[in-house]
């Protein structure tokens, strides 16, 4: 077969990917999925651990258990430099640890059962238009060479190489954290309820380490950095910092996994005619945490209802599309432009400033605030409560005006 047409197309076999088609095919349209690897979920890019809230949202309340590796997350314990600890926790499980591997092959296995095609190594090298419709050309490992669709869904990952292709913007590269994480075993003084979080620019330089349990003495111990090597940071981290050291420098490493996350938020526009762009490709990526398959999944699965329902009333215009853009971003716009703002916030202190920052952070009051107003997956809530605090006020305004001087010459280099 060297050629082939269908109703909507996909590119991209990630969870967005996969969301989207699921969508689409729910609604009723013949959809195929064009994935460049020679399976779905053969790599494993990031931790895993996702909101119990999310999942609802996605409406994967009930995965399979030999997927989940940990379902009694609880809360976190946040470490400063010099190891103060705040620990957060709700009343009940928040968050499963998942591997991401067999997260993605599930997926696969819905999308196939509502009918999407799923094609594997078929990457996509060109987009062109002819007549209201989308040509794709795939690449020399696909027995399908040419695509034809009136719609197409982008959800390449976390750098696309075919937004610019049809006139949309890209994710910037300027902000990205490059990340390394081992799984190891052997690991010590671990509490399954609570992930690990290790604010330090010491070891982690513009992100973070983290120690995620998914057994007594097992955990995805990983961090990201603005710099790289992460992993020579990552060694660095496990046997000279002060307390995770004590855990991990006699562990063994299982298996080890790297990647790369643009923080730098949501591209300008994520729709024009015929196409729309879901998940990683759009920057719908939280800069916090540099998660994405929450926010990117829910966006995923409006591009998926409204390529359906453009196949159904037969409009195809960037007019109409743009619906699937006002949803998401009236669901998530601010939260992520907020969370981009702590993030590059957060960068902007030095090791004296965090000091002060957790020391303000661990009154028992303030603990039980963040505690119970604390939402992963919608951070703003917690920001706009704690900026409210008259406490907070004199510390914010000395280090909020420097960090708006640093990003005034940023912008102006």
């Amino acid at each position: 077969m060297s050629s082939l047409d269908t109703e909507i197309a996909v590119v991209g076999g990630g969870p967005a990917g996969l969301f989207a088609a699921i969508s689409a095919a729910k609604n009723g349209s013949v959809t195929h999925l064009y994935e460049s690897k020679s399976c779905i979920g053969k790599y494993e890019h990031c931790s895993g651990l996702l909101s119990i809230d999310g999942l609802n949202r996605l409406g994967l309340s009930d995965l399979p258990q030999e997927m989940v590796q940990n379902c009694s997350i609880i809360g976190s314990r946040l470490f400063s430099p010099s190891g103060i600890n705040i620990t957060v926790q709700k009343s009940s499980t928040t968050a499963w640890v998942v591997d991401r591997s067999k997260f993605n092959q599930h997926l696969s296995r819905l999308a196939e059962e509502k009918g999407v095609v799923i094609h594997t190594n078929s990457k996509v090298t060109s987009i062109k238009r002819d007549n209201n419709k989308i040509k794709l050309s795939l690449g020399k490992k696909s027995p399908i060479k040419n695509v034809t669709s009136p719609l197409l869904i982008l959800a390449e990952g976390r750098f696309p190489h075919l937004n610019q292709q049809i006139g949309l913007p890209s994710p910037s590269y300027g902000e990205v954290v490059f990340t390394t994480q081992y799984i190891m075993s052997g690991v010590k003084n671990i509490d399954l309820k609570y992930v690990e979080v290790y604010q330090t620019p010491e070891f982690a330089p513009g992100f973070f380490a983290w120690i995620i349990p998914i057994s007594e003495d097992e955990a995805k111990v990983g961090l990201g950095s603005r710099s790289r090597p992460t992993g020579k940071y990552l060694r660095h981290f496990i046997t000279k910092h002060p307390i995770a050291k004590h855990k991990l420098s006699s562990a063994s490493i299982e298996k080890q996994m790297s990647g790369a996350i643009p923080i730098g938020s949501f591209i300008r526009k994520t729709y024009t005619d015929n196409i729309m762009v879901v998940g990683d490709a759009a920057g719908q990526i939280k800069p916090t945490t540099g998660g994405g398959v929450i926010l990117g999944g829910l966006a995923a699965i409006k591009a998926g209802e409204m390529a359906a329902e453009a196949l159904q009333t037969g409009n195809y215009s960037a007019r109409f599309l743009s619906n699937y853009e006002k949803y998401w971003k009236k669901e998530m716009r601010s939260n992520l432009t907020i969370m981009k703002l702590v993030r590059q916030y957060l960068n902007s202190l030095n090791e004296k400033e965090l000091e002060r920052l957790f020391e303000l952070l661990s009154t028992q009051k303030r603990k039980e605030k963040i505690s119970k107003i604390g939402d992963v997956d919608n951070q703003k809530k917690i920001v706009f409560k704690l900026l409210l605090d008259l406490r907070f006020l004199p510390f914010v305004a000395k280090t909020g005006v420097k960090f708006l001087i640093k990003t005034k010459r940023k912008k102006v280099i």
